[in-house]
């Protein structure tokens, strides 16, 4: 009777540690456990290793956000195919490295608010003269395998309808080596990368004229941490307001390109 009577209070002491563990919200999960894990990959100048550590615009900003917060910051190099599994899987938790809002992933994923303003263009070699979408006629291109490039072209029927082939790469940096190989005509990327590609290979590439699409890069967090989600946003105000943000972006595109939307 005695051994019952244990096995019954193990049992539910189980389940109430185990109901007030799912009564957590996300922003005390990552405050419990002390440490915030962000997703990036090689999208230099928002996120990229440099001689080994993590660098970049988002990087840096992220570091003065976690600081303030009080949780020590981790970095993991995250397949960009794979970063909604690697977040729901708890592997990470955000996605800061140049992400596009889209509302395909905001069924996946929960957004902070737009931090940037951002466009697609196109790259090629210099004197290619491929300036417009009907300059893309029969050529192949290049694009990172689920980036928002991807998914603007994909979308694009006139472009489709007149290309030759879209060749996907697992970063937009491996994009641009094939268009330097030769092995693609042109490669559709953020503007922001494109600056950044064209600034460290002077007179190597150019950036077409016409702007494919706009858009607006977001933190993304788990689906439904919302706590999250404000606590950070707060913590980006805070730091905007007292112009600590603003000497980040001087340092990487010479302007002031933070957004508060």
């Amino acid at each position: 009777m005695k051994k019952w009577i244990l096995f019954v209070l193990i049992l539910t002491s189980g389940v109430l540690l185990s109901a007030c563990q799912s009564t957590k919200t996300d922003l005390e999960y990552i405050t419990d456990k002390g440490t915030f894990i962000l997703g990036y990959t090689d999208f230099p100048p928002m996120g990229f290793l440099e001689d080994g550590e993590p660098s970049g615009f988002d990087i840096e900003i992220a570091k003065l956000v976690f600081e303030r917060m009080g949780v020590q910051l981790e970095f993991r190099y995250i397949d960009w195919d794979a970063k909604v599994v690697e977040l729901k899987s708890r592997r990470i938790d955000a996605i800061w490295n140049g992400l596009t809002i889209t509302d395909e992933r905001k069924l996946e994923m929960t957004f902070s608010k737009p931090y940037f303003d951002n466009s697609l263009v196109i790259i090629s070699k210099t004197g290619s003269n491929i300036n417009t979408i009907a300059d893309l006629s029969g050529k192949t291109i290049g694009v990172e395998t689920s980036s928002s490039a991807d998914i603007s072209v994909g979308k694009n029927t006139t472009i489709l309808n007149s290309i030759d082939e879209v060749k996907k790469y697992n970063t937009s940096s491996e994009a641009v080596l094939a268009l330097n190989a030769g092995l693609v005509d042109a490669v559709v990327v953020d503007v922001i990368y494109a600056r950044y590609v064209v600034m460290k290979n002077n007179n190597t590439y150019q950036i077409g004229t016409e702007i494919i699409g706009s858009e607006q890069y977001g933190i993304g967090f788990r689906l439904g941490d919302e706590a999250l989600r404000d606590r950070v946003d707060d913590i980006l105000d805070e730091l905007y307001a007292e112009g600590l943000i603003q000497t980040i972006s001087q340092k990487y595109f010479g302007a002031d390109l933070f957004i508060r939307g």
